[in-house]
């Protein structure tokens, strides 16, 4: 898919909300537990509450670039914010001094413990979620050694950041993953809807206009030449669509360029298209990558009619070496390197450049003239 679909975007929402509701309930356990009640340090250890302020400044900015981006934040922003907590908790166990040498670090506790959760959320893969939680494990780990507990007593709670974390990574992965599907399987039941309709509408236009219109060519009931080249081109471009070569999503450049021939067969040339190769290879462009190509092969087809002196050309696109490569070539009059116009080098090479291609031409007078585009896949 070209981009997250509507339950996968729905779901990166709701995982979202699950790290700012997380962060915003431990922030609001931790000031509980340490300024509410006869159990907290309410005794106002000083620099306890500056640092307390700190957490909370941070707590605020991941919840609002969560809420700002209505997606889980960046693996960036996770292992900074890991760091910092581990950090700040390390402080303010430093601070508190004394105040946690009855009770231990565990004013800290369930904070770093939700905070674990929303690293689990965020990462996408379990082996970086459980590193990204070292460093609230090896915090607490010195908070404990710092208050004079047993600090091997600290294990079991040091085992649990890692287990809260690998449990939210595996439902927010199955979230994911049941999101993904989902999406996939709406986008084959409305190709498959699609492709119902092209074919019910593709076998009326075959067996009642475009057998109509090819009659009209073959037969001769057309006298005029040019009006009979335009109905040939256009029941060709027609046949392409009951076939569906034709992609409406604008990345099949063989389409593209099938409508840029028949362009340049309504304007009086004529062109022999072999795109066998391109077919073959199945390549999917970006759709700016197919629009600077068929674009530039418009504009080389467009020089072939105005100043090759010859009426007709060759287009041939092909996959070659990780490139695609189009060709246009005439055996018009040539020209020398000055006679290399404004609309060649910008019209041409200019688009080809903007998507990181390349032109070559090749040119004698007398001896025609070949365009050549280069596009990485």
């Amino acid at each position: 898919m070209s981009g997250p679909g509507e339950a996968r975007q729905r779901t990166e929402s709701a995982l979202a909300w699950t790290v700012i509701l997380f962060r915003v309930a431990a922030f609001a356990e931790v000031v509980a537990l340490n300024f509410v009640g006869d159990s907290g340090l309410r005794r106002q250890v000083p620099g306890f509450a500056p640092a307390l302020a700190v957490l909370g400044l941070e707590s605020a900015l991941v919840v609002a670039l969560t809420w700002r981006r209505r997606r889980v934040p960046p693996a960036w922003l996770i292992i900074t914010d890991s760091v910092l907590t581990a950090a700040i908790a390390m402080t303010m166990t430093m601070v508190a001094g004394s105040a946690i040498k009855d009770s231990g670090p565990d004013f800290m506790l369930p904070y770093m413990l939700l905070v674990s959760i929303g690293i689990g959320v965020a990462f996408r893969t379990l082996r970086a979620a459980l590193a990204a939680t070292v460093p609230l494990a090896a915090a607490y780990l010195y908070m404990q050694a710092w208050s004079g507990f047993f600090w091997l007593g600290a294990v079991p709670h040091t085992i649990g950041f890692w287990v809260d974390s690998a449990i939210a990574w595996s439902v927010a992965a199955l979230l994911r993953r049941n999101a993904t599907e989902l999406d996939e399987t709406r986008e084959q039941v409305a190709r498959l809807a699609a492709e119902q309709e092209r074919t019910r509408n593709g076998r009326i236009l075959h067996d009642r206009v475009l057998q109509t219109m090819e009659a009209l060519v073959r037969d001769g009931w057309l006298a005029d030449e040019k009006v009979r080249a335009h109905v040939a081109a256009e029941a060709r471009w027609l046949r392409g669509y009951v076939r569906g070569d034709h992609d409406s999503s604008g990345s099949n450049l063989t389409a593209a360029l099938e409508e840029v021939v028949e362009q340049a067969i309504r304007a009086g040339l004529t062109v022999d298209l072999n795109a066998a190769g391109l077919r073959a290879a199945g390549a999917v462009l970006p759709v700016a990558t197919v629009e600077a190509l068929s674009g530039a092969v418009r504009e080389a087809l467009t020089n072939v009619r105005k100043y090759a002196g010859t009426g007709q050309a060759v287009v041939r696109a092909r996959v070659e070496g990780g490139l695609v490569v189009v060709g246009v070539l005439d055996h018009g009059v040539g020209f020398t390197s000055r006679g290399r116009g404004v609309g060649l080098r910008e019209s041409i090479e200019g688009r080809v450049a903007e998507i990181g291609g390349s032109t070559s031409v090749e040119s004698a007078p007398g001896e025609g003239t070949l365009v050549e585009l280069r596009v990485p896949l």
